[in-house]
């Protein structure tokens, strides 16, 4: 009993020593943010990988779900793009459902944020049509 109580004691003082020796230059960067998936249906259209607008990339994933799911099951789902200065608008029957923008684009590797927001939008029409034919 007394050598399983030694043992204990002294594994928990090596680990606290371990934790406490790290300085704050040895602790991890920040990182950048995790890169958030659009889901319509059972299909990912896209995923944000930047911020934009304030909002961060998990943020920026769960408003264009929300309105997505609004219409998710419905017959109409009509998916357009509109310019907004340097960013595109992707709406879905008119509604925001994402802000393209520059930086989006050189996450995604595209040359032009309305590229990135045509091929988003192709996506996105094709998942929402797949969803309507489950009805």
């Amino acid at each position: 009993m007394f050598r399983v109580l030694f043992s204990t004691l002294a594994l928990t003082a090596l680990a606290s020593a371990a934790v406490s020796a790290q300085t704050p230059a040895a602790l991890p960067a920040q990182t950048a943010p995790l890169p958030a998936a659009v889901d319509c249906g059972s299909v990912t259209c896209f995923r944000f990988r930047v911020p934009a607008g304030g909002q961060d990339p998990e943020t920026r994933a769960n408003l264009a779900m929300d309105t997505i799911n609004k219409y998710l099951g419905g017959r109409i789902g009509k998916v357009s793009t509109r310019p907004a200065g340097r960013n595109v608008r992707l709406l879905l029957n008119n509604d925001l459902v994402a802000v393209v923008t520059p930086a989006d684009a050189a996450a995604e590797r595209q040359k032009s944020v309305s590229a990135l927001a045509l091929r988003w939008s192709r996506t996105l029409a094709s998942a929402f049509e797949a969803t309507k034919a489950q009805k």
